[in-house]
């Protein structure tokens, strides 16, 4: 009988240490209700619920990995194992610059690593924001990049991290940070300003113009009938527009197919029955509104408020769970 106490409490001790939380933190001034996170290849999700008081707390078992963790739409990148015991504290008005990881096991050093790239991004949107010419731009940003290699070069980081994570991330943003940035900083000189307005040719007949909604949110999806990515969000964009129906916001979709490509626009628009306002753009990808916007890749989405003054210059995706946080505390 003795063994048998004995091995319950033994049993219970072990279960309690697996219950043990290792992934904890605090979101100052937040308006969500949840964090989640997800890791890098999508194939793992969990959200954690935030309190009054913006905490957040529960067990993180998934093998030493890349993670994101998101906050309505902004994202923060850890990488973190299963022996990680990490805080994370931000404020919700400046989540990236006010970010502050603290713990022990592996990950945290790369972590606050990942912190800091996002940082450095932060800073050079910020200081490009008011003036700065693209080629300038282009050069930061190489400078910046390689900072970042001599770092991981110097630095005793993690092996798997250095030799994937690390160093893909800057052979990726080699290739794509400059646009990437480029389209940021056009996206952040455009917040809180009149947006760049349109008159398109409307599937049903005439144009419809921007100003047409004045009085409305507006979230726009500009896409086109080749972009996988942007077909893919489809079925999303469509619960979406049935959940807000009635509500004060209009949805629009701006096809940047060619013109030779018209006729296959209008038959996807037909067989995929797609609501809202269908679109289509006169000249592609130089049309005035795209590159008003800094698009460089698709799909895009941009949500104007009432009054058509720009909210998010890159929305949330209607696949993300972020948008309906964001759309719920506006409408």
């Amino acid at each position: 009988m003795k063994k048998i106490l004995l091995l319950l409490l033994v049993c219970s001790s072990v279960f309690a240490q697996s219950e043990i939380q290792n992934f904890k933190g605090t979101i100052k001034n937040n308006t969500a209700d949840s964090v989640v996170v997800n890791n890098l290849r999508g194939t793992w999700r969990k959200a954690y619920a935030l309190d009054a008081q913006g905490n957040f707390s529960g067990r993180l078992q998934q093998g030493l990995n890349t993670f994101v963790l998101k906050y309505l739409d902004k994202d923060i990148t850890l990488f973190l194992g299963n022996d990680t015991d990490i805080t994370i504290t931000a404020d919700a008005n400046d989540l990236v610059t006010t970010l502050d990881l603290k713990g022990s096991g592996a990950g945290i050093k790369e972590s606050v690593f990942l912190a800091d790239v996002a940082r450095d991004k932060q800073k050079l949107v910020a200081q490009f924001k008011k003036e700065g010419s693209k080629e300038e731009l282009e050069e930061a940003v190489s400078s910046m990049i390689d900072s970042w290699e001599s770092r991981l070069k110097k630095e005793s980081f993690n092996f798997m991290f250095k030799s994937t994570t690390g160093f893909k991330l800057i052979q990726i943003d080699r290739k794509r940070l400059p646009f990437k940035i480029y389209s940021e900083v056009v996206a952040a000189r455009l917040i809180g300003k009149p947006s760049p307005t349109f008159t398109y040719e409307n599937y049903k007949g005439g144009t419809t113009s921007l100003e047409d909604f004045k009085g409305k949110y507006v979230y726009i999806d500009v896409w086109a009938t080749w972009c996988g990515p942007c077909r893919k969000e489809i079925p999303h964009l469509k619960k979406i527009e049935k959940k807000y129906h009635g509500k004060k916001i209009a949805f629009i979709s701006i096809s940047i197919d060619k013109a030779k490509d018209h006729e296959k626009w209008e038959q996807l628009v037909e067989k995929e029955s797609l609501s809202g306002v269908q679109l289509i753009a006169d000249k592609d990808w130089k049309s005035d509104f795209t590159m008003a916007y800094g698009i460089q890749s698709i799909p895009r989405f941009i949500l104007i408020d009432p009054k058509g003054n720009v909210v998010n210059a890159n929305a949330p995706r209607p696949s993300d769970p972020d948008l309906q946080s964001v759309l719920n505390s506006l409408l």
